[in-house]
């Protein structure tokens, strides 16, 4: 290498996924996305209490656990450390915590914590050089499936508590079934202002069962619209997975009769609904890159999970996204542009 190529070397840096440049590092997004969940944690635990503190703590506590471990081994063994801040472990530490049911036990959520940092974040990372599936969304679909079994055929206490067995009587495909279904959201007394809330509130504004990231739908629904905007999220799958869940929840209610308002705050307004599409859903690396693509990963996931929601599948919306994960590289391929600086040529020769 001459002297001039020597001084010049270090002008240009080739920067890391994601390639569009939004303004800051990969880092400091992460740090601006764990700011905004906190918001949605804070409402989470006033609306839920205690617990749902302990969940998020739980979660947060043991990624952290386990990245600490592999960034000293890795230092140990002469690796270059697979994350330089602790920033996106946090962000899949408040992911789970906020993606867990209030009810389900402690230890539950510190082993989804686990699985999505040490296997669908680091393993999935080493092994595949890319991550397919969203973490926290594979890691609790696969412990809940498995709890599923357990309940079934061993009617474990633990598994039963994750899996709602009285999921199994709700009847959302008539209007009287689904409105009494709903018997969960209301009632409740907002503290402080001391009113009794319908369900429909409820599941807009005060939520104490379900996720807790979804304590306050409202509240998830303006934090996610910042994070949106300011994060440049991608907005597409965002608009196209609520907008499918709104029309399909309307247009639900006007054919079976009810209160189409209610079928909206249900279908669109719970967290595992309005959280997963804001937080979950844009992904960067488990979701498309092509804008059409987007648009039609939207409206899949939605179709999916409304039809999963009305068949009383728990934790149906994690299913049908890491169902999408998995059409992700094919929904890539569907918009194949020509290499930049590319020109056919006009001549002749």
């Amino acid at each position: 290498m001459s002297e001039k190529e020597d001084e010049t070397s270090g002008l240009y840096k080739v920067g890391d996924p994601p390639h569009i440049h939004i303004g800051f590092d990969k880092n400091q997004l992460m740090l601006k996305t764990f700011l905004l969940m906190s918001i949605i944690a804070y409402a989470s635990v006033m609306v839920m209490g205690i617990q749902a503190l302990f969940h998020i703590l739980i979660a947060l506590g043991t990624v952290l656990i386990v990245h600490g471990t592999m960034d000293s081994y890795q230092k140990w063994r002469g690796i270059k450390p697979t994350y330089d801040s602790p920033a996106s472990p946090l962000v899949a530490g408040m992911i789970v915590g906020l993606c867990m049911p209030i009810a389900a036990p402690y230890l539950v959520t510190a082993v989804v914590a686990f699985l999505t940092m040490f296997v669908f974040k680091y393993m999935q990372g080493k092994y595949f050089d890319h991550k397919y599936l969203n973490p926290a969304a594979t890691s609790k679909s696969v412990l809940f499936l498995a709890l599923a079994g357990v309940f079934r055929f061993v009617d474990s206490e633990i598994a039963a508590r994750v899996y709602h067995p009285h999921h199994q009587e709700l009847d959302l495909l008539s209007a009287e079934g689904f409105e009494g279904a709903m018997w969960i959201f209301r009632g409740e007394t907002v503290p402080l202002l001391g009113a009794e809330v319908s369900a429909t509130q409820g599941l807009f504004f005060w939520q104490t069962h379900g996720w807790i990231g979804g304590a306050s739908g409202v509240v998830v629904l303006i934090v996610g619209i910042v994070a949106a905007y300011w994060l440049r999220y991608k907005w597409r799958i965002i608009l196209s997975t609520l907008g499918t869940m709104t029309i399909l929840a309307v247009g639900t209610g006007l054919y079976l009769g009810g209160d189409p308002l209610l079928r909206v705050a249900f279908h669109v307004f719970t967290g595992s609904v309005i959280f997963m599409a804001f937080f979950m859903a844009t992904e960067p690396q488990s979701t498309p890159m092509p804008e059409n693509s987007q648009y039609i990963f939207g409206i899949s996931l939605a179709i999916l999970t409304f039809v999963l929601q009305i068949y009383n599948v728990v934790g149906g919306s994690l299913y049908a996204l890491v169902i999408m994960n998995m059409a992700t590289p094919l929904l890539d391929m569907i918009v194949i542009k020509s290499p930049y600086g590319h020109r056919e040529s006009k001549g002749g020769g």
